[in-house]
């Protein structure tokens, strides 16, 4: 499944921002979650949903990580990744 979804991040006590995430869901063993325009964030279940939901948690805290070290966070545009071998739309 390749989908994006908007995820709310706190950017600090008093406001939040909203992010678009491209997510991409590969079958096998178990379940993976990749976050198609963030590197590096990915996360695994027995399920798709669980992977996804895993997947929520790990933005959140690389987002926060990014946040708290005062670092821009390394979005990728739609031109500079492909999306995985297997990976499935729901």
């Amino acid at each position: 499944m390749v989908s994006q979804f908007p995820f709310q991040g706190q950017q600090d006590s008093q406001r939040s921002a909203r992010y678009r995430c491209h997510l991409a869901i590969v079958r096998d063993d178990k379940d993976s979650a990749i976050v198609l325009n963030l590197p590096g964030i990915g996360s695994c279940g027995a399920t798709p949903e669980e992977a996804e939901d895993s997947c929520r948690e790990a933005i959140a805290g690389a987002i926060a990580s990014y946040a708290a070290h005062h670092e821009e966070i390394p979005w990728l545009d739609d031109s500079a990744y492909e999306v995985p071998e297997g990976a499935f739309q729901k």
